[in-house]
């Protein structure tokens, strides 16, 4: 099945070399401002700014402000929007996050917003996706898996994402072995073969590199790496990422 194109921003999600994103997770608005310049000085693409529940309920005007501002210094470098996930001290009402992603939404201060697919089940489901369609925000689902997944649950997931109206598919791990981060690469690319939608593989830790640098041989439309101390320390920097894509795509026999 051929690949939908999807576009991000300014950048589109094609069959072929993946964009390349970088994650922020600056706590503070001057920590996160200081990142987005580090990310601008390099080949970055596309930046994940993962957030805070917490900390974004508790003043809103400086969330929009936040996100204003890190507008600014990313130019035309495409936002993802995500929350990171709570820990056992904190608790998260579905109202709470709801709200959360409503105010990036109506305020449109980012240009794909990621949910869990665990989400798509609850009420303000319906609501919130149809607000992103009005916005022009696209929509990622996401699944994390915590333990090695067999290929097929893998690609029913991405199926289960697709049928929930996602217009990107993303799953999340830390491979613990070799093994498990190649039963993902296949999955994905045998998802690739069923699905229209672009697909995203994450695979982080100290073997998220490998996947990254083969995002391309598997169809993952974007592979992460890292500026400096900005993004996973498991990953490539952003640069030599860029250089490993590129001579993996033109070597003899590559498409």
């Amino acid at each position: 099945m051929g690949l939908k194109s999807v576009t991000i921003g300014t950048e589109r999600l094609v069959a072929g070399m993946p964009k390349i994103g970088v994650v922020l997770t600056g706590a503070s608005r001057e920590t996160l401002l200081g990142q987005a310049a580090q990310v601008l000085s390099s080949s970055a693409q596309i930046v994940e700014w993962r957030l805070t529940l917490a900390e974004s309920l508790d003043n809103r005007a400086e969330l929009i402000n936040t996100a204003v501002q890190l507008r600014q210094v990313l130019g035309t470098i495409p936002v993802i929007a995500t929350l990171k996930p709570a820990d056992e001290t904190q608790s998260e009402t579905a109202q709470d996050v709801n709200s959360f992603y409503l105010t990036l939404v109506n305020n449109r201060l980012a240009d794909a917003i990621e949910l869990d697919l665990a989400r798509v089940t609850q009420p303000q489901f319906m609501t919130l996706t149809k607000q992103m369609r009005q916005q022009k925000i696209k929509l990622i689902l996401s699944q994390t898996y915590t333990t090695d997944h067999q290929v097929a649950q893998i690609v029913a997931d991405y199926q289960a994402m697709a049928a929930a109206g996602a217009d990107i598919a993303r799953i999340r791990m830390q491979p613990k072995t070799a093994t498990a981060l190649l039963t993902l690469m296949t999955a994905t690319a045998t998802a690739g073969t069923e699905l229209s939608l672009p697909l995203i593989l994450t695979a982080t830790g100290s073997l998220g590199r490998y996947g990254a640098a083969c995002g391309q041989l598997f169809g993952s439309t974007i592979v992460f790496g890292r500026v400096g101390r900005v993004g996973g320390m498991g990953q490539l920097p952003v640069n030599q990422l860029k250089q490993t894509l590129q001579t993996l795509a033109t070597t003899e026999g590559a498409n």
